[in-house]
């Protein structure tokens, strides 16, 4: 404060100078001609400005020092977590360990009202999954640009980490926007998200093409979902994706998704429902999941059951194939647990599949 005072006095210090040069010139100097008069006018302006823009900004340096100086002191949050697997494929015979997961993220506020995040997976090779700007509009609203999650169905936007079963549906992994072309539910853009008490609504511009890639095509892919929260225990919402994905480099198509989704939980017991609707240029898809996930001693111990029908192409018969799958989560820490899931794969006119999967997560 006591530099900023200072260069407001050099300011009236500078003013005053310059009038009282201007108030003792003598009288045959004010009789110059008219445009030496001009001129000299003009020089005064000229100097009075620069000396009043000079102060501004030295004042203007300081306070960005100081802000930068706030910001810097921002501390930076780190977050990992791996996932251990094993697999045994009974039908097939075989069984395996595999390192499923190993992320690390970090974020970090910029500004009181600007911050960003970059996650990165580290398995078979360093691979950037996220990396976007945050830029909050107000308490409700704000603008996101970078890669990220495409805004459509609940499962699809429910972290890694935090996923009621191992694996997610095998309709959303196979239907859902940024996981039909193997890119984890991700792409690269930007949107806008709305976030009330009673209501959250998303849109989005994306590339389409998938995470770490530019896009081979002059449109942009389009994205949104809303979701209406009904009451403390009921929240309903759908999702529409529509863009096109570059099937060879000088070649699209179509591609059409719509969704609706609802959870109800009443009280330790939860429900969710998902519907994906799926339009290709050269077919057209369905599937739908249902999921109940019962929380002992305060989540610690949860007992889950899953049920999936999907059907890959309508036009085609004896194609449908349905998942039951059934497991046991135990919660050790916020973001360590143990899991136990059986998936009973069913396909029509195929052989029936027996998955038993265990994965233990650890996280920070």
């Amino acid at each position: 404060m006591e530099k900023i005072g200072a260069n407001f006095k050099n300011i009236f210090s500078s003013i005053d100078y310059l009038i009282s040069r201007l108030t003792n010139l003598k009288a045959d100097e004010l009789s110059l001609k008219q445009g030496k008069g001009k001129r000299l006018r003009g020089k005064v302006i000229y100097f009075l400005a620069l000396a009043i823009v000079f102060n501004l900004t030295v004042i203007s340096a300081f306070s960005q020092q100081r802000e930068q100086a706030v910001s810097a002191s921002r501390p930076v949050e780190f977050s990992a977590f791996a996932q251990i697997r094993y697999t045994d494929y009974s039908s097939d015979g075989h069984d395996t360990f595999s390192l499923r997961r190993v992320r690390l993220a970090f974020s970090a506020a910029i500004l009181p009202s600007l911050d960003f995040k970059v996650q990165i997976e580290q398995t078979k090779s360093v691979n950037l999954m996220e990396a976007y700007l945050d830029f909050h509009l107000s308490r409700w609203a704000f603008f996101r640009a970078g890669q990220f999650k495409i805004p459509f169905s609940y499962e699809n936007l429910k972290g890694s980490s935090e996923l009621d079963f191992i694996n997610r549906s095998t309709v959303v992994e196979s239907f859902c926007p940024g996981r039909d072309i193997g890119s984890q539910g991700r792409d690269i853009g930007a949107s806008v998200r709305l976030h009330m008490s009673f209501f959250e609504a998303s849109f989005g511009l994306f590339n389409g093409s998938g995470i770490n890639r530019l896009d081979n095509d002059n449109d942009k892919d389009k994205a949104f979902r809303l979701v209406i929260t009904l009451s403390k225990s009921l929240a309903v919402g759908g999702s529409w994706y529509e863009g096109k994905w570059p099937e060879a480099e000088n070649s699209s198509r179509l591609r059409r998704r719509q969704g609706l989704e609802a959870r109800w939980q009443p009280g330790s017991l939860a429900f969710a429902v998902e519907y994906i609707r799926a339009f290709d240029y050269d077919r057209e898809g369905e599937g739908w999941v249902a999921q109940a996930v019962l929380s002992w001693r305060q989540g610690q111990i949860q007992p889950v059951l899953r049920y999936e029908s999907l059907d890959r192409n309508l036009a085609l018969a004896h194609d449908e194939e349905e998942v039951l799958t059934y497991g046991l989560n135990i919660h050790l820490a916020p973001r360590t647990k143990i899991q136990l899931n059986q998936e009973i794969h069913r396909p029509e006119g195929g052989k029936k599949k027996n998955i038993f999967l265990i994965q233990c997560q650890i996280g920070f």
